[in-house]
């Protein structure tokens, strides 16, 4: 079931997150699910621009909120940026010399797509493995300066979230288009659950949507508590 926590900012962060993973890793798997993926990520795709462009038309009259989302996103930039230039980095050392696999769980290009909480704990992995292989990676230090700043950062934007949130602003269309969303997104789960059962697959489903991942709860981050849903949403089904 889609997580109703979602705030609008991370349907685009979910939403792209899934559409890559999808075409990625689903895509001509099963062959005769490809025509109902293909339209389950253009229906999905075409509601997470909708919920971009109705919230960035509710925000653009408020400068101090979008100076604050502003930098949220360049924080999260700054860190994806970081891990992704690391794991270039310990691929360029000597074959063999630096274990990877010991850094980075999954491929750095992946894991640099998952959301805010998924970072901070990537960041906490990386830092730890850095400091038991630090013999083996050259420029260590300058590395391990760079991610803890970089982590640093990002925990506090996280921590500004709460009042990030509570004064964002809300409209009728923003909420209808939200919703929207997560109808199109959990729907996208259920098709993504049968694909990979009928294809005996042991993907996980989190390894799709990121807003199922075990460590979206990273130790130190605190979420804020589960909102109700949208009050000024209409009761009528939604098409997709």
């Amino acid at each position: 079931m889609a997580d109703r926590y979602i705030d609008d900012d991370e349907t685009r962060l979910y939403g792209d997150y899934a559409l890559e993973q999808i075409a990625l890793h689903l895509v001509g798997r099963v062959r005769e699910f490809d025509p109902a993926l293909q339209f389950a990520t253009a229906a999905l795709g075409s509601a997470t621009e909708l919920v971009a462009a109705h919230l960035y038309a509710a925000r653009s009259a408020d400068p101090a909120l979008h100076a604050a989302l502003s930098r949220r996103e360049r924080v999260i930039a700054d860190a994806r940026s970081a891990l992704l230039r690391f794991g270039h980095h310990l691929e360029a050392h000597r074959p063999g010399a630096v274990p990877y696999g010991a850094f980075f769980v999954e491929a750095s290009n992946t894991l640099a797509r998952r959301g805010p909480w998924r970072l901070v704990a990537a960041l906490d992995h990386v830092l730890g493995s850095l400091d038991e292989f630090e013999g083996l990676v050259r420029e260590a230090g300058y590395w391990r300066d760079e991610l803890n700043t970089v982590q640093q950062r990002l925990r506090e934007v996280i921590a500004d979230d709460r009042a990030v949130r509570a004064n964002t602003v809300r409209s009728e269309a923003l909420s209808l288009a939200r919703r929207q969303w997560l109808v199109r997104y959990e729907s996208a789960k259920h098709l993504v659950a049968a694909l990979l059962g009928f294809s005996g697959s042991a993907l996980g489903l989190d390894e799709i949507f990121d807003d199922l991942a075990d460590v979206h709860h990273a130790e130190g981050v605190v979420e804020d508590e589960a909102p109700p849903p949208p009050s000024d949403a209409p009761d009528a089904p939604l098409e997709l």
